[in-house]
C-alpha cells in the first residue's frame, strides 16, 4: 500500500523526505554540490545506479532541475523553488540530531577520504590565504587516508593524487579526531596539545589551517548535548 493514507501535511511531507538518501542528496545541493560525481562524493556508500534513480525521482516530484549545458558539457543539478523549501527543514534535522541523537564517530563512520570532502564542504574562503596553497593530509588510525587540499584563487580543491606543485603544510592526524574536530566536538588546538594532530610548515599557516574551516555548523546543539549530559551525571552520582 502506497502512502501513509494520512489527509496531513506532515504525511506528506514524510512521503518526500522520509527515506534514507533523499534528505542527504538534498544537503549536498543545498551546499553547493551540482554534478552527478559530485554529489556522490558526498555519498559515497549510496551506488551510483541508485543515486541515478533517486535524481529522476526529485526530479519528477519537481524538486530538483536538470540543466544540459550542450554536448560534451556535464549536466548540472538543481533545486527549484520547492526544492530550497526544504533546506531549513534539512538543517533542522541536522541541530535536532546535534543536540538530541549525535556522539562520537563509530569505526564504521571514519571513512578519511569522505572527511576529506566535507573538509572541502566546510571550507571558508574569506579567511584562505591570498597565495597558492597545498595542504597535504595524512589521516591514520581506523579508516585513514591521504589526500591534497589545494587553495588558489579563493577556491578549494580536493585531490587523491598529488597535484604536483609544492607543499606548503602537511597535516599528520588521527583520522577519528579530526572527525571529531571538524563536526565540533573538539578544539583543533587540544588535538595538537594531546599529540592527536601535528602540522608542519610556516608558523602563520599553521595557525591559520584550523581557521580555514566551519566547524561551528552544529556545535551550539552538540555543547547543549555535553552540558546535559554532564548534568545528568552529576545528579546521577
Amino acid at each position: 500500500m502506497n502512502g501513509y493514507a494520512d489527509y496531513c501535511p506532515i504525511a506528506s511531507a514524510v512521503e518526500v523526505l522520509g527515506d534514507r538518501w533523499t534528505p542527504l542528496l538534498i544537503r549536498e545541493m543545498m551546499i553547493g554540490a551540482t554534478g552527478f560525481n559530485e554529489i556522490h562524493r558526498g555519498v559515497p556508500r549510496m551506488s551510483r545506479s541508485l543515486l541515478a534513480e533517486r535524481l529522476r525521482m526529485l526530479e519528477a516530484r519537481g524538486l530538483v532541475v536538470r540543466q544540459t549545458a550542450g554536448p560534451g558539457r556535464p549536466v548540472r543539478y538543481e533545486l527549484t523553488e520547492s526544492g530550497e523549501g526544504l533546506t531549513s527543514i534539512v538543517w533542522a534535522m541536522g541541530h535536532w540530531a546535534a543536540e538530541w541523537a549525535f556522539g562520537d564517530p563509530t569505526d564504521d563512520d571514519l571513512d578519511g577520504l569522505s572527511l576529506l570532502w566535507r573538509m572541502h564542504q566546510h571550507a571558508l574562503p574569506d579567511h584562505f590565504p591570498d597565495e597558492r596553497t597545498v595542504t597535504h593530509i595524512v589521516l591514520t588510525g581506523v579508516g585513514g587516508a591521504e589526500g591534497w587540499l589545494d587553495i588558489n584563487d579563493g577556491a578549494i580543491t580536493v585531490c587523491r593524487t598529488d597535484p604536483g606543485v609544492d607543499i606548503a603544510l602537511a597535516v599528520e592526524a588521527d583520522n577519528r579526531q579530526m572527525h571529531r574536530w571538524l563536526l565540533g566536538l573538539v578544539p583543533f588546538r587540544s588535538l595538537v596539545a594531546g599529540g592527536a594532530v601535528r602540522v608542519l610548515g610556516p608558523a602563520r599557516l599553521a595557525r591559520a589551517f584550523p581557521t580555514w574551516f566551519d566547524t561551528e555548523l552544529f556545535a551550539a546543539g552538540l555543547r547543549r548535548a555535553e552540558a546535559r549530559r554532564r548534568r545528568e551525571a552529576s545528579l546521577a552520582s
